[in-house]
């Protein structure tokens, strides 16, 4: 918006906030603008004109509802976490979820309600209270609808099934600004979809009874990245083709450390059954050398803090990603070339529209540094990485890469949702005819 519409818009916001005073509000003046309007990508050309928090679900309802009949756009952040920071557009109103963050367990013990700006770090810890834990991602300042939303990857992804595949129910504001519990068609949508349908503000999981866990991290022996990087797999392709069981989760990762560039596997053990949890640790760690194992009996929300221990609080760069249903030796040899150039099956849920449903394995190339200066570079590599495997055997590739770990103008939506896009279309045209949620990540 230019100067004058920033002054209007803001004009009648400053009035609906005068009737609603629970409703908090920061602006470019505000001296705590800038803590509530940080977020991992560090953008400083995406500016909010203001940004307003409500507390209750109540609140947000009857701020939505003023947004739209003033014809006033917006964009919702829950978690903030995206890489290209969509959860703002520059001089626009941000909606910012994140004190709607509530956990509640059903008295039943088998679902919970979370709210709409709940981060992972809130969702984890307030479960384990109860004894209890959800799927869920890897870094706790993630929003956990976010996540769940777009797909939702995560170390319980092998045994609980993914994100989108946890959403029972979900309450969402529409684009006539209503509250509603979202009908067949919507649960659908925004199962993969998520907010190019309307604000969610509650999502309903299914929680599971789990109070310890035995995870921790491998370092693996790096004097020569290529050679244990091909040798872990090889072998863990054996023990794949015998059958791995779903309370087992392994994620790879080459990081940089003091000492170098190091291959490590977060292991995690999701079973309360302890001792058949050892039995595959000591198989793991028979795969290739290993120099430290952190691996420990430990507790889901003790695990959520270590991992999230090895990311970044907030990036200057960019992320690709690319799917594939095997590592193949050609793969490998890909992944051994860009490592040395970088610098120091769940059970699904039928009724959604995210596609990505065979196995495969998902590629997160983080081209980040702390040091400016090297920021360029750093993009190149990651850049030309995620070509280099992009130009492997096509047939070995899925059609799409991950929507919420990839840029705007690598996203065909058609390839994205496949034969949900006309589905989807027809209804973004009925549900949000005036594009109300047009700043969400998926467009149709």
């Amino acid at each position: 918006m230019d100067s004058d519409n920033v002054q209007v818009t803001l004009q009648k916001v400053y009035a609906f906030l005068a009737a609603h005073p629970p409703i908090q509000s920061v602006t470019p003046a505000s001296p705590e603008y800038a803590a509530i309007r940080a977020a991992f990508a560090l953008l400083p050309d995406l500016n909010p004109c203001i940004i307003v928090r409500p507390p209750t679900i109540p609140d947000a309802v009857a701020l939505v509802a003023f947004l739209i009949a003033s014809d006033i756009p917006f964009a919702v952040r829950a978690g903030g976490h995206d890489n290209f920071g969509r959860s703002f557009q520059d001089q626009v109103v941000a909606l910012d979820l994140r004190l709607i963050n509530h956990v509640e367990v059903d008295p039943s013990g088998e679902t919970a309600r979370i709210g709409g700006g709940a981060l992972l770090g809130d969702v984890i810890p307030k479960l384990h209270g109860h004894g209890l834990v959800a799927a869920t991602g890897t870094i706790s300042v993630v929003g956990y609808v976010g996540w769940a939303l777009y797909g939702g990857y995560g170390p319980y992804s092998s045994q609980f099934g993914l994100g989108v595949d946890q959403i029972r129910a979900a309450k969402v504001i529409n684009a006539q600004g209503e509250l509603m519990e979202a009908d067949a068609d919507l649960l659908r949508a925004i199962r993969g979809a998520g907010g190019a349908f309307g604000v969610v503000t509650e999502i309903t999981v299914p929680v599971h009874r789990l109070d310890k866990v035995l995870a921790g991290i491998f370092f693996f022996d790096s004097s020569d990245l290529p050679a244990v990087i091909r040798q872990y797999n090889h072998g863990y392709q054996v023990l794949s083709a015998e059958g791995i069981p779903s309370a087992l989760n392994l994620q790879q990762a080459v990081i940089n450390t003091p000492t170098g560039k190091a291959f490590i596997v977060l292991f995690l053990w999701g079973s309360s059954d302890i001792d058949t949890g050892r039995v595959w640790l000591n198989k793991l760690s028979s795969l290739a050398p290993v120099t430290f194992n952190s691996v420990q009996e430990t507790t889901p929300p003790a695990w959520l803090d270590e991992a999230s221990r090895l990311a970044p609080k907030d990036s200057r760069g960019r992320v690709w990603t690319i799917s594939m249903p095997q590592l193949t030796d050609e793969v490998l040899d890909v992944i051994a070339t860009y490592i040395a150039k970088m610098s120091s099956n769940p059970r699904p849920n039928p009724d959604s529209v995210f596609t990505s449903r065979e196995g495969h394995v998902m590629f997160e190339i983080i081209g980040a540094t702390d040091t400016p200066e090297e920021m360029y570079a750093v993009q190149a590599w990651g850049q030309q990485f995620q070509m280099a495997l992009a130009r492997t055997d096509p047939r070995n590739i899925l059609a799409a890469p991950y929507l919420s770990l990839s840029s705007s103008e690598e996203l065909d939506m058609r390839k994205v949702y496949g034969e949900h896009y006309e589905f989807l279309s027809e209804l973004k045209r009925t549900r949000d005819p005036r594009g109300v949620f047009d700043a969400a990540i998926p467009k149709f």
